[in-house]
């Protein structure tokens, strides 16, 4: 059901990734949370902590990737397969910090990790890691889910039996960036305006920005009826109202009050295609 990232990842992503995990070590180490400032010098809870974390990253990478794979096979919102993932690899984790804390606190360790209080912390810490990393960090998986989204959403129905011999009704034409739209703005695109590694989506209900570039979020939009008539603006062709000349500057009236720069290089394209029929101005 469509093509997503390697299960394993790459050499580079496992080494900064790992470089993070183990900042984030020795800052816990440090402050010590869940009464760990007590078991000892901060060398040693560092270690402790950095251990824990090269460990829950593995575990939960693999337990992660297995959960947005089944997520694109089912269709499963991604959240979910996020939340059940975590769960999933929260039970060994929990174990191997068990042994983690027998080792470093001998005399403390009933104490401190009893089963379901162990599974509890460490759910309470992975949890926000995990969806932190998929929604900031993201290795390709947000645009694997919407892709496979999109296929399953495209595939054209049987036909009918009353349709003539040889034919098939049409799929309808479905954009993949779709689902990076916050669901209140709704999902009639107007236009995309480029911001630093973002991208304003704009639609009736107003706007909002998107961790994507320009060139990607055209990609996931497909087939849908817009071109890019800037280097920093991609238009739907719905949401022209008219154009305006501003000396040799020319631009598009949208339908939200905005005016989208086009390009010189652009003007043939978008007259050719009909988009400045009836003159400029």
């Amino acid at each position: 059901m469509g093509s997503y990232p390697s299960l394993f990842g790459t050499p580079r992503e496992w080494a900064i990734d790992l470089a993070i995990v183990t900042a984030i070590g020795v800052f816990l180490g440090l402050i010590g949370p869940f009464g760990s400032f007590y078991g000892g010098p901060a060398e040693l809870r560092i270690a402790y902590w950095v251990a824990n974390l090269w460990a829950g990253f593995i575990v939960m990478s693999v337990c992660v990737r297995l959960s947005l794979r089944l997520a694109i096979r089912m269709d499963l919102p991604a959240w979910f397969a996020l939340a059940a993932g975590v769960a999933a690899g929260a039970l060994p984790l929990a174990v191997l910090v068990d042994f983690f804390s027998a080792w470093v606190w001998p005399p403390n360790h009933g104490r401190l990790t009893a089963p379901v209080i162990q599974y509890s912390q460490v759910l309470v810490l992975s949890e926000p890691f995990a969806f932190g990393y998929y929604f900031l960090a993201d290795r390709g998986w947000r645009g694997a889910v919407a892709r496979a989204r999109a296929m399953a959403r495209t595939q054209a129905p049987a036909a009918s039996p009353d349709a003539a011999p040889g034919t098939a009704p049409a799929a309808p034409v479905y954009a993949a960036f779709l689902d990076r739209l916050p669901a209140r703005l709704g999902r009639h695109l107007l236009c995309l305006q480029m911001e630093d590694h973002f991208v304003r989506a704009h639609t009736p209900k107003g706007s909002d920005l998107i961790l994507i570039s320009l060139k990607d979020a055209m990609a996931e939009l497909g087939d849908a009826d817009g071109l890019q008539v800037h280097r920093s603006w991609w238009v739907a062709r719905s949401a022209v109202e008219g154009s305006a000349l501003h000396g040799r500057n020319l631009t598009l009236r949208l339908t939200n009050g905005l005016d989208a720069p086009v390009s010189r290089a652009s003007v043939a394209k978008l007259r050719a295609r009909g988009w400045l029929d009836g003159g400029e101005g």
